[in-house]
């Protein structure tokens, strides 16, 4: 009898490795692009001041306070996407009266130009690294991948 208790310590510390040794590796930290790889060839406004910064694996978002209109700041990025590598797709208005932009370049890139309550300009800049997360680059080509679908087969005339 004492032989089993002795040994039933060890066997609890042997399951307890077992059962954590089971449990799924955590997911890896999320690792925002940098400022480049998200905006490459895209000009800051001047003074502006930076107020958050976030994002995932393959997208970055930072938020600028500027101490100019939002009708000067809307002007330099309109300026800026007009010119290479940029291509000013989309310029439209919301119904709160922020300016809204959206540029395709070597990478796409969203722009909100808002007038903030303290007469600075907010300006929201998402950008996005595609081809940054791989495991989404793997499950994106999977699922665009047709080699292994049901195709109709002709059934031909009836003889």
């Amino acid at each position: 009898l004492s032989s089993r208790l002795m040994r039933l310590p060890s066997l609890l510390v042997a399951a307890m490795l077992a059962v954590a040794a089971c449990e799924p590796a955590p997911p890896p930290p999320d690792d925002p692009p940098a400022f480049g790889e998200a905006f490459q060839d895209l000009p800051l406004p001047a003074n502006g001041q930076v107020v958050s910064r976030s994002g995932s694996q393959d997208a970055l978002q930072i938020v600028i306070d500027v101490p100019a209109s939002q009708e000067a700041v809307a002007e330099m990025y309109r300026q800026s996407l007009a010119r290479a590598p940029w291509r000013l797709v989309s310029d439209s208005r919301d119904s709160a009266g922020t300016l809204l932009l959206y540029a395709e370049g070597k990478r796409p890139l969203w722009v909100r130009i808002a007038e903030n309550p303290g007469g600075a300009t907010r300006v929201e800049l998402n950008g996005a690294a595609p081809g940054r997360d791989q495991d989404y680059m793997r499950r994106r080509e999977a699922a665009a991948d047709t080699t292994n679908t049901m195709r109709p087969r002709s059934l031909g005339a009836p003889k």
